[in-house]
């Protein structure tokens, strides 16, 4: 063999080596994502209540009618495909959701990767790692969660514009997949389009022109235009709850200075301060692209002021997706570099730690013992979190049309002096007594908080009197049909 060729077997076995190593580390990410999924933490409260519904519609109920979700029907049918699968497969639907996000992920980081080669000061072969732990090891609790997935899709998107405002190209098929995957971001909740279009705002202003995005924006275009007539056409008893759920659960919202003081706003803000200590002498594209599109899900979360912990998963991620870039920089300061990265580990570590949230098992076990097999349950509350993933462990059913009293509470929230509103509140409580009567659940969690104002209405009181309470786990009541 030439010495010519010898050079170019080596050079061929370094890239190889190069681009394989990363994918070992991909790899080893999602086994670790694998393992603490199925060995670990369960999937939230969010995630088993729409898996529930998903049941419940392919059993045939219908969806705003049946069985009532406070969200638009995105959030409905992103699990609906993977919970038909699952039970044409016969495995347990949850491990088929965490199966498929995890998919979605890797699929993310493949195309991510792509772009990253293209990119200047991207350094692939520590950046895919770092993606990789933000997607699958990052979201611990909220894994699966529609944060989750506007994630999973953001990474990729925001990286295609940041190759845009390097001046480069995109082919025709990334032009339109990331396209496509902005338009499901903001499909997933209409506030995330603040973490696309700020992104785009600055990609088009750094070229001067907006033609190289035109593609990528008919795309997304495209997707929402069909995800409308979807929703027109197939869901249209959404539109009469649309009221009912903005004059009342939608108005219900954290106090301000919680909101600034919680993760949606301080685990981005610490992340990207950093770059203050960092002091880069300039900003890649990409962490440009990345931090704007932090600050964009940042505002999603204020705007919805509801201050749950899956709101201020993608802002904080990608914030320090977004700083790990600046530390890779070949010229920054060594000093600096080693303090701002350990700055950055230590906020990963606070930020796994908000998101590893775990069920109340004392809760399941106590279901297990104290109803009887596969028991019907319902709730007397309007946490998400009482009856659920609790009845999902337990091997219950859930039989009501709702997963809680939601409107009931938005509505004492907003104040019952507006006769609209005590309408909506009337018609809540109304709701409990007649799925009691209709479901016949064998047992009842009840919110003890909330009880002491629910059992004042005479509707709840007569739909309960057919229950005795028989054991209590922190605050929730196991009230049993006598």
């Amino acid at each position: 063999m030439s010495t010519s060729a010898l050079l170019a077997l080596r050079e061929s076995d370094a890239g190889l080596r190069i681009r394989v190593r990363p994918a070992m580390a991909v790899l080893a990410v999602a086994l670790a994502a694998i393992l603490i999924q199925s060995l670990w933490i369960p999937l939230d409260a969010d995630v088993s209540w729409l898996i529930t519904v998903c049941e419940r519609l392919l059993d045939g109920d219908r969806l705003y009618i049946d069985v009532v979700e406070v969200n638009p029907p995105a959030s409905v049918w992103l699990y609906l495909p993977s919970v038909w699968a699952a039970g044409r497969l016969g495995v347990r639907p949850e491990a088929m959701v965490a199966a498929s996000f995890i998919a979605a992920a890797i699929l993310s980081i493949g195309f991510t990767a792509r772009l990253l080669r293209r990119l200047e000061d991207s350094r692939p072969n520590l950046t895919i790692p770092a993606i990789a732990f933000v997607l699958l090891v990052l979201p611990m609790a909220l894994f699966a969660q529609r944060e989750h997935l506007a994630l999973i899709l953001a990474v990729p998107s925001l990286a295609a514009l940041a190759l845009i405002a390097e001046g480069k190209r995109l082919s025709r098929s990334e032009a339109l997949l990331a396209g496509a995957m902005a338009g499901l971001i903001i499909v997933i909740k209409p506030p995330f389009a603040l973490a696309i279009a700020a992104p785009a705002v600055w990609c088009t202003l750094r070229r001067r022109t907006v033609v190289p995005i035109l593609p990528s924006a008919a795309m997304a275009t495209l997707v929402l235009a069909a995800y409308a007539i979807a929703f027109l056409t197939l869901e249209p008893a959404y539109f009469p709850w649309l009221h009912v759920f903005g004059r009342t659960y939608l108005r219900m919202h954290e106090v301000w200075w919680k909101l600034f003081c919680g993760g949606i706003v301080l685990f981005p803000a610490i992340a990207l301060a950093l770059a203050a200590i960092l002091r880069p002498a300039r900003i890649p594209p990409l962490a440009v692209a990345w931090a704007l599109g932090a600050a964009g899900f940042c505002a999603a979360g204020l705007l919805q002021a509801k201050n749950y912990p899956n709101h201020g998963l993608p802002g904080g991620a990608l914030a320090l997706l977004a700083m790990f870039v600046l530390i890779l920089l070949p010229n920054a300061n060594s000093k600096r570099r080693w303090l701002v990265a350990e700055a950055l580990l230590f906020l990963a570590i606070f930020e796994v730690r908000a998101a590893t949230i775990l069920p109340d098992m004392k809760l399941v076990s106590l279901i297990e013992g104290e109803a009887p097999p596969a028991p019907r349950i319902m709730e007397l509350g309007s946490q998400l979190t009482t009856g659920h993933p609790a009845t999902r462990l337990a091997g219950g059913e859930w039989v009501a049309s709702r997963a809680g009293l939601f409107t009931a509470a938005g509505a004492r929230f907003v104040g019952l002096d507006d006769p609209e509103v005590a309408a909506i509140y009337r018609e809540d409580i109304r709701s409990f007594a007649i799925d009691v009567k209709r479901g016949r659940p064998d047992l009842i969690l009840v919110d003890r908080a909330e009880k002491r104002w629910l059992m004042k209405e005479p509707e709840i009181r007569d739909a309960m009197s057919g229950f005795r309470p028989i054991a209590r786990e922190g605050e929730t009541e196991l009230w049993l049909r006598r």
